[in-house]
């Protein structure tokens, strides 16, 4: 299985049909990508988020917490946090935060894109978050420490299929560095296929059209 990552562009009319046509069919295996469940302030490995299990100095924040960071994109109430430290405190030195969770629904040799928010704690630098899912893994450092920003990775799916999200517990500096973490999903990729008939048809549809209304009315 591998990771691969590719920049945003304008998809043309008919790669967006077949993404929206593709999206419907299929239903986001993750569970709780948004965090609820913990209620206010900030908790270190709660037992109430359903779907996530929580290791090291990783866990949740509710909007508004002391940790800073701004509101969860999409409306939601919590985000995840991962921390990391030099010293003894919470997060000692080697001993890596993890938020993890065990992907079901996917079919092996499948392609799927893995989307998810990051934002580094306000002041606090820019610390480096590295995502795994079957044993593959791709390092990023946010791009910021005063807004979300969404980050999108393809992976081809394998045997089983274990998504962690985890820094490295080195820290930048004398103080807890937190990394957010919000609204994780898992969409499906159209098939090469997919757009090769939809092309097909359309190009179809418009050599009707002309025939039959003439070119200047489409």
């Amino acid at each position: 299985m591998s990771f691969a990552t590719t920049k945003a562009f304008a998809l043309p009319l008919l790669a967006t049909l077949a993404l929206a046509g593709t999206a419907v069919a299929f239903a986001d295996p993750i569970q709780n990508g948004n965090f609820s469940g913990a209620g206010s302030g900030y908790t270190y490995d709660p037992g109430t988020v359903a779907g996530w299990s929580f290791s090291g100095g990783a866990g949740v924040q509710a909007n508004g917490s002391a940790w800073g960071f701004t509101n969860a994109p999409g409306g939601a109430a919590q985000t995840a946090f991962l921390q990391s430290y030099i010293g003894s405190i919470n997060v000692p030195t080697g001993n890596p935060s993890t938020i993890q969770q065990n992907v079901s629904g996917l079919t092996s040799g499948d392609s799927y894109a893995l989307s998810f928010y990051l934002e580094a704690r306000p002041g606090y630098g820019l610390d480096p978050v590295t995502v795994t899912i079957d044993g593959v893994n791709v390092t990023i450092t946010p791009a910021s420490d005063s807004t979300w920003t969404k980050y999108t990775e393809y992976f081809t799916a394998g045997a089983s299929n274990t998504l962690t999200f985890s820094v490295s517990g080195s820290g930048n500096g004398p103080y807890d560095n937190d990394t957010g973490l919000a609204d994780v999903s898992i969409g499906a990729t159209p098939e090469p296929g997919t757009l090769l008939l939809l092309g097909t048809g359309l190009l179809g549809f418009a050599g009707f059209a002309r025939r039959k209304f003439g070119a200047r009315n489409l």
